[in-house]
This record gives C-alpha cells, sequence and structure tokens, in this order.
C-alpha cells in the first residue's frame, strides 16, 4: 500500500480526480486524483489543486508574451 498523502514528481498537469473511497469522504476537504503518468493515487485539497494549476498557466502565459529582447537599441 502506497501514501496518499504523498505527491509523485510527475507535477500537477498530469492529475485527474477519481472517485474517493468511503473512508476517504471522512477526509471531506481532500480530493482524489490519480496520475495519468504514474499512474499513483494521491490525496490534495481541491483548492490547492486548483491554485497550483493556476498559477502554472499564469507562468505559461506571461513566459510565451514575455520579449526577451527587451529593450532593443539598434
Amino acid at each position: 500500500m502506497h501514501n496518499l498523502f504523498s505527491a509523485c514528481p510527475c507535477g500537477i498537469e498530469h492529475l485527474r480526480r477519481t472517485r474517493r473511497s468511503t473512508w476517504m469522504r471522512l477526509l471531506s476537504w481532500l480530493r482524489l486524483y490519480r496520475c495519468d503518468n504514474c499512474g499513483k493515487h494521491q490525496l490534495h485539497s481541491e483548492r490547492e489543486i486548483d491554485m497550483a494549476k493556476a498559477k502554472k498557466d499564469a507562468q505559461t502565459r506571461f513566459a510565451k508574451n514575455a520579449d526577451p529582447g527587451f529593450p532593443r537599441h539598434f
């Protein structure tokens, strides 16, 4: 049996929600996620995952919009 409270190193982009067992519902603030990459099941708060995904999306958008050569002087 593996530890449901430890995260895998694959990253949040691979996590998908899945159904919890009855005993997991006692921890109502946690949701069960499964990593599509390695298959590990993990318990995380939904708010924590949503915030991490939003942060990652913002970083990606910022990196795409950033001009690495600014300011340019020709």
